[in-house]
């Protein structure tokens, strides 16, 4: 027992040596190789209706006002959650999946007007609402193949996504978004992968620098497991423990050059180490909330916020030097 606490505690310091978590959230790794520092907005699961209630549907207007209410209007909280991003001075935002609560295009389309009109380069990837129709979101809750690959393409064209699974670098750090697939299982439901973009995965990370994946759904880790069941009312909601996910996820633990994965869908922020690396999940952003990431070659700063240390300046009494 003491053997496997003193192992866990010199992986937790390998983890912790790449970054510096801050109070609300915002993550600084360090990387001597990265030249010039990058810095990224994680913001996932807006749920965006149809804006305005207007275009909602009058079978459905019962079911997406309740959601409407218990998401506290999303619609007019993501412009304000766009203004602090701008502030922040980021190189890009990244959303991570559930941007629509279910598709629509015009609701597709104003999130790009939205972030082009405050100068913001935007990356997209889908997560298990932003595909479905109104009556699946409402009615069946049933995975459907064929509906997914006809809008997952209309939104790949509205978002400016290059494929649904795709690979960017940018200052010398390759960024990874994964497509994983969500649905029921015999023990509820959970995200998949096929055997193609597991083997494309794999491939990417022989990449000799730098590595940050995104990845709509998390993988389950034992420090949050009962968080997420516990939201979800005993179901786990991760990625399946099939064959891909096993092999994606050992590929993530067993990579040096991984600085961390960055997952969404349970609506919780939360910080689980795996493997080498560090699993960060963000809150929803229907509470305005997300996640500030910077990577650079610097040593990560005692704040975000404040510049320099708050150090004490001693004054020494002139007599002592008499």
């Amino acid at each position: 027992m003491v053997e496997s606490s003193q192992q866990f505690s010199r992986m937790e310091q390998q983890v912790l040596s790449k970054f510096r978590l801050y109070d609300g959230g915002s993550v600084q790794f360090f990387d001597a190789r990265v030249a010039q520092p990058i810095a990224f907005a994680h913001v996932a699961d807006l749920h965006l209706s149809p804006d305005p209630p207007a275009l909602w549907p009058p079978q459905y207007r019962n079911a997406i006002q309740w959601w409407d209410i218990e998401m506290k209007h999303p619609n007019r909280t993501l412009p304000k959650m766009l203004d602090e991003i701008r502030s922040a001075a980021v190189d890009f935002v990244f959303f991570g999946g559930d941007v629509l609560d279910y598709f629509h295009s015009e609701s597709a389309e104003r999130v790009v007007r939205l972030c082009r009109q405050r100068n913001l380069t935007a990356y997209f990837q889908l997560g298990n609402h932003d595909w479905e129709s109104d009556r699946i979101r409402f009615v069946t809750h049933e995975y459907d193949a064929d509906l997914r690959a006809v809008t997952a393409e209309r939104l790949r064209g509205i978002w400016r996504m290059p494929g649904l699974y795709y690979s960017f670098e940018q200052n010398g750090v390759r960024f990874i978004s994964l497509d994983v697939f969500y649905g029921k299982v015999a023990e509820g439901y959970a995200g998949w992968l096929d055997d193609r973009q597991a083997d494309w995965f794999i491939d990417q990370l022989c990449y000799q620098g730098p590595i940050i994946v995104f990845h709509h759904v998390p993988f389950n880790c034992p420090t949050v497991e009962f968080r997420f069941r516990a939201v979800w009312s005993g179901i786990l909601g991760s990625m399946a423990e099939d064959n891909n996910g096993r092999r994606v996820r050992q590929a993530i633990e067993g990579c040096p050059n991984i600085l961390g994965t960055f997952a969404a869908h349970s609506h919780l922020r939360s910080e689980d180490a795996m493997g080498q690396t560090c699993q960060f999940s963000v809150e929803a952003g229907l509470h305005g909330q997300w996640r500030y990431v910077r990577v650079a070659n610097s040593q990560p700063p005692k704040s975000l916020r404040a510049k320099g240390t708050p150090d004490v300046l001693i004054q020494t009494n002139a007599l002592d030097h008499r």
